[in-house]
């Protein structure tokens, strides 16, 4: 009597994992790429949706994170903190508290606009961004972003390849050279899933990866410190 053959072996869940994951690829890259650069010493984020926390609740700061400041530095620090794990209600209204009570320059005000931003207060992070460059129109940043604003919030690609070129004559060795011509190019020719241009000088010897697109989408706005 002959042996039955064996049924064949069912796919297991780590079976689909390379379909899932050339999908998530597919779906990554088919998305239109903006950025919107931090601080000094942070590389742009990338900005596809607006990021958010689904838990803010979870991220509490410890006591001893403030300690020793005055009460508007302690605003700010929080509001970074926030900002970071982002829970854009209450670094907004930190940041609010900081200048009220006398912290007010380019950062913050650059910080609060971005807060603004992801809070889908369009009006309002314009209004901070201007600000900020009012304050110091060396301030680079704040000029960068308002062209990202232009382009994906406010619908406005003409204005948003003015603000990018001005960022380039004003600022040709800036941080966000590379992203503002690659941003400039998607802009005109409506182009998407364009490659990430590094600013950090680190990160150009790193290949980017889609593991890296994603983080960079998901915790847009982190990296500061917990202190300013």
């Amino acid at each position: 009597m002959s042996k039955k053959s064996p049924p064949p072996a069912q796919p297991t869940g780590s079976f689909w994992l390379p379909f899932v994951f050339i999908g998530l690829i597919g779906a990554l890259l088919g998305a239109t790429i903006t950025y919107i650069a931090l601080r000094p010493g942070q590389a742009p984020a990338v900005v596809g949706a607006v990021p958010s926390n689904p838990d803010p609740t979870t991220h509490r700061p410890t006591p001893d994170l403030t300690a020793g400041q005055s009460p508007a530095e302690a605003d700010r620090t929080l509001g970074n903190f926030y900002y970071d794990h982002q829970n854009w209600i209450q670094a907004i209204t930190r940041y609010e508290s900081a200048i009220r009570q006398g912290i007010d320059d380019a950062d913050i005000r650059t910080d609060l606009g971005n807060a603004y931003r992801f809070a889908g207060r369009t009006d309002d992070a314009l209004a901070q961004y201007r600000r900020a460059q009012q304050m110091n129109p060396a301030h680079e940043f704040s000029l960068f972003n308002q062209g990202g604003l232009y382009l994906e919030d406010l619908k406005q690609p003409d204005k948003a390849v003015a603000i990018w070129q001005e960022y380039l004559v004003r600022f040709p060795t800036g941080r966000n050279v590379a992203a503002a011509q690659q941003l400039i190019l998607q802009a005109q020719t409506g182009t998407s899933g364009l490659a990430v241009p590094s600013t950090d000088a680190a990160a150009t010897a790193q290949p980017s990866s889609t593991e890296q697109l994603i983080l960079k989408q998901i915790q847009a706005g982190q990296g500061k410190t917990g202190k300013p």
